[in-house]
């Protein structure tokens, strides 16, 4: 099951290009986060050559003028591949987890303010820019990678009075949903909004069939973490990310 959600993570938070190569998936966002601008090796052909795969994957990168970077989880392939990396001198990165819920026990949102939109619209957007402080750049090729998506989405925006205070994203791949791009307004963070907000994505995944669900979280956000234990996640699997500067 875990390398299934690993699937549905990368087809749920699209790249605005994916090379496949020996069963390696190099994927690209110029530049704008890890998952979308790193290599998945899921799978690994039987006669590959890895260290040849890997000078594959680091002049791609160089090309586009990015590091190289991996995106690891225990079933990485091949095995030994994060033990190559380390030899090579690729070095950790963001150990992080893939967190599961299961619907069925999720409470029901005691704030009734929400906007679920399922188009990406401009105004979701800006308020995502804004939460998250985002560039003008990222802003653009985040709206390139979820207008592109094929999936059911669900885009979330929390108001206190007439005020939007958090926004997020629910993307359907059944019979999960998979959540991205939560954020507060930082002057209303840690007053339960978030909370709020995401109670109310897990009901809309519900509404359009879903009985599962999945999220990705760094391991070192602490805060982040009690909040999703506090909804009854439940750690799936480990990832972290090798890097090695480009040159």
């Amino acid at each position: 099951m875990s390398k299934s959600i690993e699937e549905m993570t990368l087809n749920t938070w699209p790249a605005l290009q994916t090379v496949v190569a020996g069963g390696w998936l190099l994927r690209y966002a110029n530049g704008y986060t890890k998952r979308a601008n790193s290599v998945n090796p899921l799978y690994f052909e039987a006669e590959g050559n890895v260290h040849k795969q890997i000078q594959f994957a680091e002049a791609y990168y160089s090309r586009l003028h990015l590091n190289t970077v991996f995106k690891m989880t225990p079933f990485a392939a091949p095995g030994d591949l994060d033990e190559i990396l380390e030899i090579l001198g690729y070095t950790v990165l963001d150990p992080c987890y893939v967190m599961t819920l299961d619907l069925e026990t999720v409470s029901s949102p005691a704030i009734d303010t929400i906007k679920i939109e399922h188009h990406l619209e401009e105004e979701w957007l800006d308020h995502f820019a804004d939460f998250g402080r985002l560039s003008p750049e990222h802003k653009d090729i985040t709206r390139r990678m979820l207008a592109q998506s094929t999936f059911t989405q669900g885009f979330a925006t929390l108001y206190h009075g007439e005020v939007p205070v958090a926004c997020g994203v629910g993307v359907i791949q059944h019979p999960f949903i998979g959540l991205y791009d939560i954020v507060t307004q930082e002057q209303y963070r840690r007053q339960g909004f978030g909370e709020q907000l995401l109670l109310h994505l897990l009901h809309w995944g519900k509404s359009q069939g879903a009985t599962q669900s999945f999220l990705q979280v760094v391991q070192q956000n602490e805060p982040a973490m009690r909040l999703y234990q506090k909804l009854g996640y439940k750690i799936a699997y480990p990832y972290w990310y090798r890097i090695k500067k480009h040159e």
